[in-house]
């Protein structure tokens, strides 16, 4: 059964901010992420956490183990790419999320795919203006 826990992260600003992702229960001191995270840096789909409980609301509480995959976050300045650049992603074994009606998406990277080549390719499409990204979490199998 999947659950919701509350992530605190600091945003561009320095500002403690908030984001929900959902988890799957491990056990009682473990739960696996499952989906991607928007914001919250040094998270990745699949990774192993432990929380806290605060009267019925989990929070975050440390990273136990990591899963291999990373987390990039893309913004599109030309929302018309946008379905290209996502393909090709798939096409080279990323999964997606978007934000409904905004040109976001967190995309993760499973550990076994080669990372160099997803990284070629965003930044052809970073020079041509089409996106700006962030490599808001990255594994070992990817550095």
């Amino acid at each position: 059964m999947k659950e919701k826990v509350v992530l605190t992260y600091k945003d561009l600003e320095g500002h403690l901010s908030e984001e929900i992702i959902w988890v799957v229960k491990i056990d009682d001191n473990s739960y696996k992420v499952d989906n991607i995270p928007f914001y919250a840096p040094n998270l990745a789909m699949g990774d192993i956490i432990s929380v806290e409980n605060d009267q019925g609301v989990l929070y975050f509480d440390d990273l136990i183990e990591t899963s291999g995959h990373s987390t990039i976050q893309i913004i599109f300045f030309d929302s018309k790419q946008s379905e290209k650049v996502i393909n090709k992603l798939e096409q080279l074994g990323c999964q997606w999320e978007d934000m409904k009606g905004q040109p976001y998406f967190a995309v993760d990277v499973p550990s076994d795919i080669d990372y160099n080549r997803i990284k070629i390719f965003l930044d052809i499409q970073f020079k041509n203006q089409v996106l700006d990204y962030k490599e808001a979490c990255l594994s070992e199998n990817h550095n």
